[in-house]
């Protein structure tokens, strides 16, 4: 046998353009950077002189919160007067009587 050389041509199907880069008229959005209060329990307790220990926060009532959870006290003038659950999302509005009651 002879040696033979083959010479191919052959056309790619799938080859495109490569694609611009998009520019974007808006820039990111900036995420939420969580800022560390310190002895923030604070809020949560006072001690008083004798060695007792008050709660200051409402605890949420819920079955699945328990007396851990605290709520938080939405209390600014001119809006309405309101307790607020973080975990079950339980809202307690504070009637005239100063009487929280679910809402």
């Amino acid at each position: 046998q002879k040696e033979s050389t083959l010479h191919l041509v052959l056309r790619l199907l799938a080859g495109g353009k490569k694609r611009k880069k998009k520019n974007y008229k808006t820039p990111k959005r900036i995420p939420h950077k969580h800022k560390k209060v310190k002895l923030a329990t604070l809020k949560y307790y006072q001690v008083e002189s004798n060695g007792k220990v008050n709660r200051l926060r409402m605890i949420c009532p819920a079955e699945m919160c328990g007396p851990g959870i605290f709520m938080a006290n939405h209390t600014a003038p001119g809006q309405q007067q309101r307790h607020y659950c973080g975990k079950c999302g339980l809202r307690m509005v504070i009637g005239e009587g100063g009487k929280p009651t679910e809402a």
